[in-house]
């Protein structure tokens, strides 16, 4: 290899190169920018698949975030909606009715003599009926708005925003109807010979003065009411109901027959 400063064209040897040294240099230099390309490429490369696994990655957690939410927004036993997810729910479609000044409504279900039918049948029985009521229930509630959680124990809760208090009781009674068709047997009600249940109806226009625990505890009057009138029945909210006996205090409610269920 000829004994000359490639990096420097101002060098005296460089200016006395013969035209084959020239071309010797000029194939050095290419070699290099050749490998120094490669070398480019190489790094592009691997940074465009580091990205890819980053990414990767990110969906993933993404996914796995997505997969917990639920999981804490499910029931572990009937795997509808959980209390939680209704409060988050109420309270969002509550602003948002607010802000277009339409209707929501609740339907507050409740499976008649539970507990009359849990201690005669075993829990395990008891489990099973509550996740066919809920599977039910979700078939009742036939909008993709439409919303229904498992409220505790044997009761369940429905919210359809955008609804009338009208429309929500021929779902109430649909609902009602699916029940008694899964003719599940129920020896020791006080009512009947099969599975059934009671739901209390209402409907709000969510003013700025209004709360959305006004929506339910006016459903579950109703649905006290529906109890009271003998069960297996819808009944909705009127305000002949407001001054009635309160049923439901810090978070408990005394029902009108608690030793049947």
């Amino acid at each position: 290899m000829p004994d000359y400063d490639q990096y420097n064209p101002d060098s005296g040897r460089f200016q006395r190169f013969t035209q084959k040294q020239m071309r010797e240099a000029y194939k050095v230099l290419y070699q290099e920018v050749l490998v120094s390309r490669e070398a480019a490429n190489i790094t592009a490369r691997l940074v465009v698949e580091q990205i890819a696994r980053v990414e990767e990655v990110n969906q993933s957690l993404a996914q796995a975030n997505e997969e917990l939410k639920k999981l804490t927004n499910l029931d572990g036993l009937t795997g509808i909606a959980n209390r939680r997810y209704h409060d988050d729910v109420i309270n969002r479609e509550w602003r948002r009715c607010q802000r277009t000044n339409s209707s929501l409504a609740a339907i507050m279900i409740d499976i008649d003599h539970f507990k009359l039918y849990n201690d005669h049948y075993g829990h395990i029985t008891g489990d099973h009926c509550l996740q066919q009521v809920a599977k039910e229930l979700q078939r009742g509630a036939r909008r993709v708005s439409d919303s229904v959680a498992r409220y505790g124990g044997e009761e369940f809760v429905c919210l359809m925003p955008d609804c009338s208090a009208e429309a929500a009781i021929n779902v109430a009674e649909l609902i009602r109807q699916r029940i008694r068709k899964l003719q599940i047997p129920h020896a020791t009600s006080k009512i009947d010979t099969i599975l059934t249940v009671s739901q209390g109806v209402a409907a709000m226009v969510p003013s700025r003065d209004s709360v959305p625990s006004e929506l339910i505890r006016r459903a579950d009057k109703a649905l006290y009411q529906a109890k009271m009138l003998g069960r297996d029945r819808v009944v909705v909210y009127d305000e002949s109901m407001a001054d009635s006996c309160p049923h439901v205090h810090n978070g408990t409610r005394t029902d009108p027959d608690t030793a049947s269920g």
